[in-house]
C-alpha cells in the first residue's frame, strides 16, 4: 500500500495564502506562494478532496473538522504581515490546533517560508507525544519548509513517504483505517443487499429473546467487521526495526492500554462483564456476570442489579516473579492473574471468593473495565473452576527421579 492509499480521503489546508487566486499557475504576485502548487499536486496526482481555510477555523469547527480529516497541511505564519501584534495568541491557538489534531489522531504537515527552527522552538511547548524535536520522525507533527517540500516536478514524494513510512504510529492508523473502511462498507452493503430493514429485524428478534437489543447489535456489527478485516494489511518493511528505549515501566502501560479501560472513559449507567471494582487492602473485585444479565429490565433500577464478583489482590513483586515462567504464568485451577492492569499492578483472582452483591454498593468503587480477550479468559478459567473434578493423587514412588529421559521407541523403563 502506497502512501496515497495510506492517506486517501479528505485532506484540509488552512493557509492565508490560499484564498489568493483559484489558478494554481497563475504569474501574479498573489499567486507566488507554493501552498497552491502544493494543494493542486494532491488535487490531481492523488486525487485529493481539500477543505481550504485561509485562517484558523473556530474552535466549534474543529470536531467536525479533524473527525474526517485524513491529514492536515498548516502554514504558520497566520497572523500576516502587518499582525505581529497577534503573533502571541495565533501560535498559542495554533499549539491548542495541533493537540486537538493529536486527540484525534490526525497528522499535520507544518509547511512554512519561515526558518523550521523557529517553528520548532514553539513547538517544544507541546507534551512529548503530540511533539519531540529529539524523535522528530515518530511525531504527529511535521516541520518544513515550503520550498524543501516541493521539488521541480512536485511534492517531494520521497520524503514525504519516508516521514509516513518512519511514523509507525502514522503507517499503523492509516492501514487499519483502509481495513476497517472496507469491512464495514462491506458489511453493510451485504446486509442492506438483503434487507434495507435488518437492524429492525435483528432489533425485534433482541426484544423476543429479552435481551438488550442495543448492546446485542452492537455485538453483532462488531463481531461481523471482524470476520470481513483483513488481517494481512501490514507491511512488516515498515514495522521491523528498533522500537528505541522502551522502558520496563512504558511497556507496562503499553500492555495495559490494550487490556483495561479507566473508568473516566466508561459510561456511568452501563454494568459490563470486566467490571473492576477496588476494595479496602488492596483487594478488587471482577464482575464475571454475562453482559446479557448485566441489563437492567422489567422496570429494574440499574443500581438494583446483581453483580457475580470473584475477590483478587495485588501480586507483590516477588510472587509476580515467581509465578512468572517463560511469558506465562503459573496459576493453579482455582485462580487466574491478570497482568499490570491497574496503576501497573497485576492481580491474582482466586475463584473460592464469589460475592453476589447489588451495583449500587459497588458503583462508586468502580476503577475500570477489564477488556477481551483478558476477561474472557479469567471467565474460562472460573466455568473450568466450576467443573472440575477431583482426581486420586499420583504417588511419589510412581514418578521416577533423577532418571534419564527415554528415547523414542525405547522398550526399556528407567530403574528406581
Amino acid at each position: 500500500m502506497d502512501a496515497s492509499e495510506l492517506m486517501s480521503g479528505i485532506a484540509v489546508v488552512i493557509d492565508d495564502a490560499i484564498n489568493a487566486t483559484s489558478d494554481p499557475n497563475g504569474d501574479s504576485d498573489t499567486t507566488n506562494d507554493l501552498i497552491w502548487k502544493i494543494v493542486y499536486w494532491f488535487e490531481t496526482e492523488w486525487k485529493m478532496p481539500f477543505v481550504k481555510q485561509a485562517s484558523l477555523p473556530d474552535r466549534t469547527y474543529w470536531p467536525n473538522l479533524l473527525r474526517s480529516a485524513s491529514f492536515v497541511l498548516l502554514d504558520w505564519r497566520l497572523w500576516g504581515a502587518g499582525g505581529e501584534t497577534l503573533r502571541s495568541g495565533t501560535i498559542q491557538s495554533i499549539l491548542e490546533f495541533l493537540m486537538y489534531a493529536r486527540e484525534n489522531l490526525v497528522p499535520v504537515f507544518i509547511l512554512t517560508n519561515e526558518d523550521p527552527e523557529e517553528v520548532r522552538i514553539e513547538l517544544n511547548k507541546l507534551p512529548n507525544d503530540v511533539y519531540d524535536e529529539q524523535v522528530a520522525e515518530t511525531n504527529f507533527v511535521f516541520v518544513e519548509r515550503k520550498t524543501e517540500f516541493w521539488s521541480e516536478n512536485g511534492v517531494d514524494i520521497a520524503k514525504l513517504q519516508k516521514w509516513v513510512y518512519g511514523n509507525a504510529s502514522v503507517y499503523s492508523l492509516k492501514t487499519w483505517h483502509r481495513v476497517l473502511d472496507e469491512a464495514k462498507s462491506e458489511l453493510f452493503q451485504a446486509m442492506c443487499r438483503r434487507s434495507v430493514n435488518w437492524p429492525r429485524v435483528f432489533w425485534q428478534t433482541y426484544r423476543t429473546d429479552r435481551v438488550e437489543p442495543s448492546a446485542s447489535l452492537t455485538n453483532l456489527i462488531n463481531d461481523s467487521m471482524r470476520g470481513r478485516m483483513r488481517v494481512d494489511a501490514f507491511d512488516g518493511n515498515h514495522l521491523e526495526g528498533t522500537a528505541g528505549n522502551v522502558s520496563p515501566e512504558e511497556l507496562r502501560r503499553l500492555i495495559a492500554e490494550t487490556s483495561f479501560r479507566g473508568n473516566d472513559v466508561l459510561p456511568a449507567d452501563e454494568i459490563r462483564c470486566g467490571d473492576l471494582f477496588a476494595g479496602s487492602r488492596q483487594r478488587y473485585w471482577l464482575n464475571l456476570r454475562p453482559d446479557c444479565d448485566c441489563i437492567p429490565r422489567r422496570g429494574e433500577n440499574i443500581e438494583e442489579v446483581d453483580v457475580y464478583c470473584i475477590q483478587g489482590k495485588r501480586l507483590r513483586a516477588k510472587d509476580l516473579v515467581r509465578k512468572f515462567d517463560n511469558g506465562r504464568f503459573l496459576e493453579r485451577v482455582s485462580e487466574a492473574i491478570v497482568f499490570g492492569i491497574h496503576e501497573g499492578n497485576s492481580i491474582l483472582f482466586r475463584f473460592n471468593e464469589l460475592q453476589v452483591t447489588k451495583y449500587s454498593e459497588f458503583k462508586a468503587r468502580r476503577i475500570g473495565r477489564l477488556l477481551h480477550p483478558f476477561v474472557t479468559r479469567v471467565q474460562q478459567r472460573y466455568a473450568l473452576y466450576l467443573q472440575r473434578q477431583a482426581l486420586p493423587s499420583i504417588p511419589n514412588a510412581a514418578v521416577p527421579r533423577n532418571s534419564p529421559v527415554l528415547k523414542c521407541g525405547s522398550t526399556h523403563l528407567p530403574r528406581g
